[in-house]
C-alpha cells in the first residue's frame, strides 16, 4: 500500500535544513534531499535522506534526475511535493513546470511572471504599477558605467548592487572587493568599485540607490505563502535587527525578532501578490527610513529564504502550508499570522549582544535570550550528535571573527 506523500528538497544548505526541520517537526518524516554535494548545514543530520548527483548544477541533467527520482518515488507514494531551496533551483523548476507538474503536486508561477520581477530593475517597474514604495534608484547599463557617478543626485553614502546578486553571472564573476551589496561613501569610491566590476565577467545592469537612513534594526522581512489559486494565506513579519557582514553574504540576516501587527504593511504586500497572481512562498526585504517615517521595499525573493525558519517558531509551520494547499486543498478565508514573539539567530548570542548598537533593541534581544525565546535553525535537540555539534560549533565560532573583521556601524 502506498504512503500518502513525500517531500523532495533541492539543495543541502541552511534553507534546505530549515525546511527539513519544519517537515520533521510537523510530520515526523525525513525528506529526501537532492544535491550536487552536501553542504555543512545538513551534514551528519539524522532528519534527512540524501542523494547526490554529478553535474546536478547543470540544468538539463538536474531536471532529468529530478524526474527520475520523482517517477521512482511515485511507486511508493501517492503524492510528491518538491521544494527548491535556491533561486537557481526555483528558476529551472518554473522553466520546466509543465513536465514537473505531471509528477509533483506543485503549481508554480509562469516563467513570464518570474521574468517580470527576477531582476531589481523589472521589480521596481512592478512597484510603480502597484504602488509599493522603493528607494530612489538609478539603473546603470553596461555602456553607462563610466559615467554612472554623474547621475547620482542624492547624498552619500549610497548603495551599489548587482541587478540580481543571486544570478549565476554574478555568483561566478570575480573581482577585487566583491560583495553582494556595497555601501559607497564617496564619488571616488563609486568610480573605483564600478571600475573593479568592469574588469570582471559581470555585464548585467548595476543598481545605484539612495541609502535608507537607519541601522540594521530598521530592516524588516515579510514572509508570505500564496496558495495554488494565487490567494495569500499566510504572512509573517520579522524585524531583521542584525545583518551578516562577511562580504560574500553581506545583506543576509543574522538576527530577526518576529512581531505581530503591521496591518497596513501586510495589506500592501498581499494586494501586490494577489494582483500579480503569485503562487508559493515569497519574502520581501524592506527598511524603515527613520527620517521619512516610511517603509521602502528592496526586492522580492521568489521562494522561502534561509532565515524563513523564524516563521515556524512564531506560530506557522512552513511545511504545513504546503501540505494543506497541495495535498488537502484546504481553503482559508483568513490570512494566518504568527502569534509568538521570538528571536531567531544564525550567530552566537554573544555576537548579537555585542553588535546590535540600538540600546532599546539590544535590551529586547537580551530579554528574549533570558526568557529562552530563541531559535537557531541549525541547532535542533532532536538532531544532535558529536560530529554535527562540532561542525555547527565551528561555524558559529567563525562568526565571532567575521564580525570582528568586517562589522561596520551604520
Amino acid at each position: 500500500m502506498k504512503e500518502e506523500f513525500k517531500f523532495i528538497i533541492l539543495g543541502s544548505d541552511d534553507n534546505a535544513y530549515g525546511m527539513s526541520r519544519s517537515i520533521y517537526e510537523k510530520y515526523h518524516v525525513k525528506p529526501l534531499l537532492l544535491c550536487n554535494k552536501q553542504l555543512y548545514p545538513t551534514e551528519y543530520s539524522k532528519i534527512v535522506e540524501i542523494e547526490k548527483f554529478e553535474n546536478f548544477d547543470k540544468e538539463e541533467l538536474c531536471i532529468e534526475n529530478i524526474k527520475k527520482v520523482g517517477n521512482r518515488l511515485k511507486e511508493s507514494y501517492n503524492k510528491l511535493i518538491l521544494i527548491p531551496c535556491s533561486d537557481w533551483y526555483m528558476e529551472i523548476c518554473i522553466k520546466h513546470k509543465k513536465e514537473l507538474e505531471l509528477i509533483f503536486e506543485n503549481r508554480w508561477n509562469d516563467y513570464s511572471l518570474l521574468q517580470s520581477f527576477i531582476t531589481k530593475d523589472k521589480f521596481y517597474e512592478l512597484c510603480e504599477k502597484y504602488n509599493l514604495k522603493y528607494p530612489k534608484t538609478i539603473i546603470v547599463k553596461l555602456n553607462e558605467r563610466k559615467e554612472a557617478h554623474t547621475k547620482v543626485k542624492f547624498k552619500y553614502p549610497i548603495i551599489l548592487k548587482p541587478n540580481n546578486s543571486n544570478s549565476s553571472e554574478y555568483l561566478h564573476a570575480s573581482f577585487e572587493g566583491k560583495k553582494k551589496v556595497f555601501i559607497i561613501n564617496s564619488e571616488e569610491e563609486l568610480k573605483r568599485t564600478i571600475s573593479n566590476i568592469d574588469k570582471s565577467s559581470y555585464k548585467d545592469n548595476l543598481i545605484i540607490q539612495e541609502f535608507v537612513e537607519g541601522d540594521d534594526t530598521n530592516n524588516v522581512v515579510i514572509n508570505c505563502y500564496s496558495d495554488k489559486n494565487g490567494k495569500v494565506v499566510a504572512m509573517a513579519l520579522g524585524r531583521a535587527v542584525l545583518e551578516e557582514y562577511l562580504p560574500s553574504v553581506m545583506g543576509n540576516y543574522a538576527a530577526i525578532i518576529s512581531e505581530p501587527g503591521y496591518n497596513d504593511l501586510f495589506k500592501s504586500i498581499s494586494s501586490f501578490l494577489e494582483n500579480i497572481k503569485y503562487k508559493g512562498f515569497s519574502n520581501f526585504d524592506l527598511k524603515y527610513d527613520i527620517n521619512k517615517k516610511e517603509y521602502f521595499v528592496f526586492e522580492i525573493n521568489y521562494r522561502q529564504g534561509r532565515s524563513s525558519f523564524f516563521v515556524n517558531e512564531s506560530g506557522i509551520n512552513l511545511a504545513e502550508l504546503l501540505v494543506d494547499d497541495l495535498i488537502y486543498n484546504k481553503k482559508n478565508d483568513k490570512i494566518k499570522y504568527p502569534t509568538e514573539k521570538i528571536l531567531w539567530l544564525n550567530i552566537p548570542e554573544y555576537v548579537a549582544k555585542k553588535h546590535i548598537k540600538n540600546k532599546k533593541v539590544n535590551k529586547e534581544v537580551r530579554d528574549l535570550i533570558k526568557k529562552k525565546k530563541v531559535v537557531h535553525t541549525l541547532k535542533y535537540k532532536k538532531d544532535t550528535n558529536i560530529k554535527r555539534s562540532i561542525k555547527i560549533g565551528r561555524m558559529y565560532l567563525s562568526k565571532i571573527k567575521q564580525y570582528m573583521d568586517y562589522f561596520v556601524e551604520k
